[in-house]
């Protein structure tokens, strides 16, 4: 197994809702290296010369085959935890599908996507700090 980086990783994550008011998560594909078979918001780690709304989008895309619009930057996560296996910090960021339907697009990274209703959530771990994400936002 590859070793994780000695500094820390940045990524980019998206919080999708749809008109009902659902949250678009997606399950975590069991060998990951980072919380393995957890839900969590759509994102990745940010590429070299990529801004954080670039990184989203192409996580959406590469992810969950989704088109994404980034509507506006949320703030900032800081994360050291065993489950993660080093430092993360997290730029999440709100976004709308344009085109496309959500799936699992990259099967060795993602098993499962799905809508789930906020209180489905708030009774959910998630990977990452995401539920707190949620949480701030008063989203669950």
């Amino acid at each position: 197994m590859n070793e994780l980086p000695k500094r820390p990783m940045v990524g980019a994550a998206n919080i999708i809702l749809n008109e009902k008011g659902e949250i678009l998560l997606m399950k975590r594909a069991k060998e990951s290296k980072t919380f393995p078979d957890m839900w969590g918001l759509v994102g990745g780690v940010i590429d070299w010369g990529e801004t954080p709304a670039e990184a989203a989008k192409r996580e959406a895309m590469e992810e969950i085959g989704v088109e994404v619009e980034v509507l506006q930057f949320v703030g900032r996560y800081y994360l050291t935890d065993t489950k993660s296996k080093g430092k993360v910090i997290g730029l999440p960021h709100y976004a709308r599908i344009v085109s496309g339907t959500p799936h699992a697009a990259q099967p060795e990274e993602t098993q499962e996507v799905k809508w789930f209703l906020p209180e489905e959530v708030r009774n959910m771990e998630l990977a990452y700090k995401h539920k707190q994400i949620l949480e701030d936002e008063g989203l669950i």
